[in-house]
């Protein structure tokens, strides 16, 4: 059969992709919007494909219905430089501020996606107007394409590059497997992909890592043991100011320094100082009225102290 309408009912659109692309070495993918979760549906498969990604009118946030098509035209006069920018301040939302990538396996899978576009084996770009259509290309590898009689496949319809696009709600596309329709279809493509803005390639690897990776958390992950050490350091280390009055000083010499004693009144009044209060809670014995009365005193406060008589 030449050709056959997927629906992602029967049949769906991400089983058939994975079905082509081991016989292909070359994916042009032209969308409305960027989806990470589409790239990552089908990550394992594109993994040694050499992948274009023309956009044609944003990448996909999914904040606050941010997504929207702009289409009056002097939104479109902006030059190419800032059409990129806008690009990679998107794709940081994106990351930063879904769950796109929360899981160790999605960010196994954006690790990919960097190397892939430090490789030069991924290129985006931005059409340079407003462009709705979805069609995905794939070029078959040598041995598949019977010496150029059957250069590829190609897929045309509703679908964005999406989980849902790909197998998660109801789609019309139609898969065409003759020469001619690759071929006019890679024509069209191939001259979309001329006049576009360049988002990322190889000539834009700094400007990506300038603006997209230095801005992410995914880069910015402390390793567990760090993190760990981190943790001790708040918790038990002992500020120290040299200025700090203690029970010996304040009782002229009655009362000694205990370092327990003294490390809980430096903590104290770190905690004062940084969130505006304190408890002293301890066992009965262990001076709590000595540290809650040299706290007070280093700041200078009068002070009540109400016991039971012991």
């Amino acid at each position: 059969m030449a050709h056959s309408f997927i629906t992602n009912r029967d049949r769906l659109l991400s089983d058939i992709i994975t079905g082509i692309l081991p016989k292909s070495d070359a994916v042009d993918i032209l969308v409305g919007y960027f989806y990470f979760s589409g790239y990552a549906h089908l990550a394992d498969k594109l993994a040694d494909k050499y992948l274009r990604i023309l956009v044609g009118l944003d990448i996909d946030t999914r904040i606050s219905n941010r997504v929207r098509e702009v289409e009056e035209l002097v939104e479109w006069q902006r030059i190419r430089s800032k059409v990129r920018e806008e690009y990679f301040n998107n794709l940081v939302r994106l990351i930063n501020e879904t769950d796109n990538t929360d899981t160790d396996e999605t960010i196994k899978i954006f690790r990919q996606f960097q190397r892939k576009i430090y490789d030069g084996t991924l290129e985006i770009r931005k059409t340079e107007d407003p462009c709705h259509a979805k069609m995905y290309l794939f070029a078959y590898n040598d041995s598949n394409n019977e010496n150029g009689e059957q250069p590829g496949d190609v897929i045309t319809g509703s679908s964005n590059l999406s989980y849902q696009g790909l197998q998660g709600r109801t789609e019309i596309n139609v898969r065409f497997t003759d020469k001619g329709k690759y071929t006019e279809g890679k024509q069209i493509f191939d001259e979309l992909w001329a006049n576009a803005i360049p988002i990322v390639d190889e000539n834009t690897v700094d400007r990506w890592k300038e603006k997209v990776e230095s801005q992410i958390w995914i880069d910015r992950l402390f390793q567990p043991y760090k993190l760990y050490l981190r943790v001790l350091n708040e918790y038990f280390d002992i500020p120290s100011k040299t200025n700090v009055r203690t029970p010996f000083d304040i009782t002229d010499g009655k009362f000694f320094n205990l370092k327990y004693q003294t490390d809980a009144i430096q903590l104290a009044l770190k905690s004062i100082e940084t969130h505006n209060g304190t408890i002293v809670a301890d066992v009965v014995g262990l001076g709590k009225s000595i540290i809650a009365s040299t706290i007070a005193h280093n700041l200078r406060l009068r002070t009540i102290v109400v016991s039971p008589h012991t």
